[in-house]
């Protein structure tokens, strides 16, 4: 697994193979983190506008956690 790019306390982005995955630090008192792989359209738009897209993505995944749970991955 590549790491491609990572803000301490905010996320991590892989690339393992041909998936991209999202690691976004998540919650107050009680931190926790979520995975995600990225779908095309995010993949598309990390490729379009890299940092900046993947900093809005993680923020709305840290505001939202629950929207995102059905993708979780380990």
């Amino acid at each position: 697994m590549q790491v491609l790019m990572k803000k301490n306390w905010e996320y991590i982005l892989y690339k393992e193979n041909q998936k991209y995955l999202l690691e976004v630090v998540c919650g107050g008192a009680a931190m926790f983190e979520l995975k995600i792989e990225l779908n095309i359209e995010e993949v598309n738009g990390y490729l379009s506008h890299g940092e900046s897209y993947i900093d809005q993505l993680a923020e709305m995944i840290r505001n939202s956690p629950s929207q995102y749970l059905d993708r979780k991955i380990e």
